[in-house]
């Protein structure tokens, strides 16, 4: 009885932040156009102004699903679910800033830092992280390996997560859909490992990420902006951390990495990203430089974005299959 009752809350909080989302988004996109927070779709005809920082909608739905599991939680599970939402909104609220702002890229990737400080708090007295080579613990180096873990590691570890689905952006449905991937990957971890924090903080998400995305697939109604790209980031990091998944997030993040990497070559290389370049005439996504894993594919193949994105969201989903797979079959 116990099981069953859990298992209502759990759908509970997935339907709540599914149905938030649906009913809220469209009345934001719509006041969104009429003040003028839009952002041009510079990959279809015409270039036309989409409503910009969904993502706000996005976090407000998950925190709504989230906190109604807390009258059910016991006070441990409670404390992480309170942890988790405040760094998310936290760090969503630095993404928010960026889009109001649009503050520089090096601001970008170090700001997201403050978000990580309550999931530090959360894990004090807990100084492992479980890799892809083995179990690393900090508390061997004593005071200097709390200082690294709790100051360093840890708030890395949602700014680089943040930063990462932000530069993985720039195609309609491009970005919820590669998070929806990770979180149902790690849902299905949480659930066969019994890591009740896990699957707390991936249902309402998941259920929000789902309505958002219905109206962000192509041909996109809404951007996510920052606040919600730095938001999916944020939980995801939350998840991996709590539910010591850190080594399934390592191997799911290798195609955001890879990306990243391309990224910050291009930057210093004063090479504009892809998603600056409008789209070619026959319709198909340009590719004004090599340095990001969708130029790559674009040069390895000319398509148009609703192709790219599925073949880009194929990639994600493999290395989430890999994840899973690094705890055994």
């Amino acid at each position: 009885m116990v099981e069953l009752e859990a298992a209502l809350v759990l759908l509970e909080s997935f339907t709540i932040s599914l149905l938030a989302c649906l009913l809220i988004l469209p009345a934001y996109i719509k006041k969104a156009k009429q003040v003028g927070i839009t952002g041009q779709d510079i990959h279809k005809l015409g270039s036309p102004a989409i409503a910009e920082c969904g993502g706000i909608i996005l976090v407000l739905a998950y925190m709504v699903g989230l906190f109604f599991s807390i009258p059910f939680n016991d006070e441990v599970l409670n404390i992480e679910v309170v942890g988790t939402a405040a760094t998310v909104l936290l760090t969503s609220f630095i993404g928010f800033v960026d889009d109001i702002f649009e503050t520089r890229w090096r601001m970008k990737v170090l700001t997201p830092l403050l978000g990580g400080v309550p999931l530090a708090v959360m894990r004090l007295g807990r100084t492992t992280i479980l890799t892809p080579f083995g179990v690393l613990d900090f508390a061997a180096l004593g005071l200097i390996g709390a200082v690294l873990f709790y100051a360093i590691i840890l708030p890395f570890a949602v700014t680089a997560s943040a930063n990462a689905i932000n530069m993985f952006a720039g195609l309609n449905g491009q970005e919820a859909g590669s998070s929806l991937i990770m979180a149902l990957a790690l849902l299905f971890l949480t659930v066969r490992l019994n890591k009740t924090i896990g699957y707390i903080i991936l249902i309402p998400f998941i259920g929000a990420l789902l309505a958002f995305l219905y109206f962000n697939r192509y041909p996109s109604r809404v951007f996510p902006g920052d606040v919600g790209t730095f938001g999916m980031g944020a939980v995801i990091a939350c998840v991996a951390i709590l539910a010591d998944l850190e080594r399934a997030a390592v191997i799911m993040f290798i195609p955001y990495f890879i990306n990243a990497v391309l990224f910050f070559i291009g930057k210093l290389k004063k090479e504009p990203p892809p998603r600056e370049g409008k789209m070619n005439q026959d319709g198909t996504l340009p590719a004004p430089s090599m340095w990001s894993l969708r130029s790559l594919i674009l040069r390895a193949h000319p398509m148009k974005e609703k192709s790219a994105v599925s073949i880009i969201l194929m990639i994600v989903a493999i290395f989430a299959v890999a994840g899973m797979l690094a705890y055994g079959t």
